[in-house]
């Protein structure tokens, strides 16, 4: 059977790998930061894993119905999950990742500390919360999440999107949670992540992946690859920008304080 998500398949495995990665580490992130290009970047160097978001249930129930697993006890079940990938999506190095949207992080069974042994962090995050708001908005409208003419086909428009300024603000909120429960999530353990903005992965892109493989320990490639992300900001974004500065000098903070938490 196909499996349900693309990117699980086979053709994205690692060489079988034993025993416990020397390094693992965590992409925090959350929607519309530039993960997607983040974690094809560095799979792509061949030397940090491949950090999907193995956590979701699209990934994690198309891998528990190819390999079988059945356990009652929820934690037993995502450790032996994990452990299981491991051996499939660790890079010949020994490194390991995995990719957590801050939505997900408090809705998890177990810790992710304990879960990948003391993992190292990255924390993917965007200064133009507003732009990040309409960037999410967009796709959920479209449902065009993601452009990769690299690894999947070109997806068509679910719908024309239709600007609305409580949605946009709606989403502000929820993106203010997520980064929220990161920085809560990283104060409690006493951890510092290395930070990569994703306006700076856009303008100096080979800085940015440099640094991150840094972090985990490796050495970079003499040649950097491309993600193969496109960039799907254009002449609507700005549009919608432009709408978004109107009707929040018109209406202020009103409407926020009117939107369901």
């Amino acid at each position: 059977m196909a499996p349900f998500v693309r990117t699980n398949r086979r053709e994205f495995d690692f060489p079988a790998f034993t025993g416990l990665p020397p390094v693992r580490y965590v992409l925090a992130a959350a929607p519309r930061t530039g993960s997607n290009m983040l974690v094809r970047a560095l799979w792509r160097t061949g030397r940090a894993g491949f950090a999907d978001g193995y956590l979701t249930d699209a990934h994690a129930l198309d891998y528990f119905e190819r390999w079988g697993f059945d356990t009652a006890d929820p934690a037993t079940l995502v450790r032996d999950y994990v452990r299981h990938l491991m051996t499939c999506r660790t890079s010949p190095n020994g490194v390991f990742g995995i990719k957590v949207h801050g939505q997900h992080l408090l809705g998890l069974e177990v810790d992710l500390d304990e879960l990948l042994v003391s993992p190292r962090y990255i924390w993917l995050r965007r200064r133009d919360r507003i732009r990040q708001a309409i960037s999410f908005v967009m796709a959920k409208q479209t449902g065009l999440w993601l452009l990769d003419g690299a690894y999947a086909p070109a997806g068509r428009a679910l719908a024309e999107p239709r600007y609305d300024y409580a949605e946009v603000l709606r989403h502000l909120k929820q993106l203010d949670r997520e980064s929220r429960s990161w920085e809560e999530y990283f104060d409690r353990r006493g951890t510092v992540p290395h930070v990569v903005f994703y306006e700076d992965l856009l303008t100096d892109y080979a800085r940015s992946l440099a640094g991150c493989l840094r972090h985990l320990g490796v050495a970079p490639p003499d040649s950097l690859p491309e993600p193969g992300i496109e960039r799907q900001a254009g002449k609507t974004t700005e549009r919608w920008l432009a709408l978004f500065e109107r009707d929040s000098a018109r209406y202020g903070d009103d409407t926020l304080r009117n939107l369901p938490s």
